[in-house]
């Protein structure tokens, strides 16, 4: 019981957290994360959800919005995705070029981001032009109560940029 507890504990301190992700954190083997685990779900106290082939693990009563969110944030890409249609509107050559990742790239992960009701795609011609479908200032609510280190790498992120920027005007 206490393993159960210390389970459920890192579940609701990191709502969203991976499967792979409770093993790194907890040290548990596999077998008995993944029994402790069924046991938690079958008392109803936590419950998965899966995007792709990844396990996402929340514990009972959170809310469907923060879920998908916290899905969505999971990953760079998607989170970087994300952070640009704050902005605004825009394609997937934009977003490639923006993120410097492929155009399969950003189209696998858009698809993945409309399969959460997080982003809508609209056609105009040839392109398809991808905008939030949510409210922004939920997502990076989401980032600051949930996700406290993405700020921190995301500050770290602008800080570099920045020194860049700054080193090549001292030159």
């Amino acid at each position: 019981m206490k393993r159960r507890d210390e389970i459920l504990n890192a579940i609701r301190a990191e709502p969203g957290i991976t499967f792979r992700g409770l093993v790194r954190k907890l040290g548990l083997g596999i077998g008995d994360l993944q029994y402790q685990l069924r046991k938690l779900e079958e008392e109803g106290e936590v419950f998965s959800r899966r995007m792709g082939r990844r396990r996402y693990l929340f514990p009972r009563d959170f809310e469907e919005e923060a879920q998908r969110l916290l899905i969505a944030i999971s990953t760079d890409t998607r989170r970087k995705i994300l952070l640009k249609l704050i902005e605004g509107p825009t394609d997937q050559k934009g977003l490639s070029d923006a993120l410097g990742v492929s155009q399969p790239t950003v189209s696998y992960h858009m698809n993945e981001l409309m399969k959460l009701g997080i982003v809508e795609a609209e056609r105009r011609g040839r392109n398809v032009v991808y905008r939030l479908a949510c409210d922004p200032e939920t997502i990076v609510r989401m980032i600051r109560e949930y996700r406290p280190g993405l700020l921190e790498k995301l500050a770290d992120g602008l800080i570099d940029l920045l020194a860049g920027v700054g080193g090549e005007e001292d030159d």
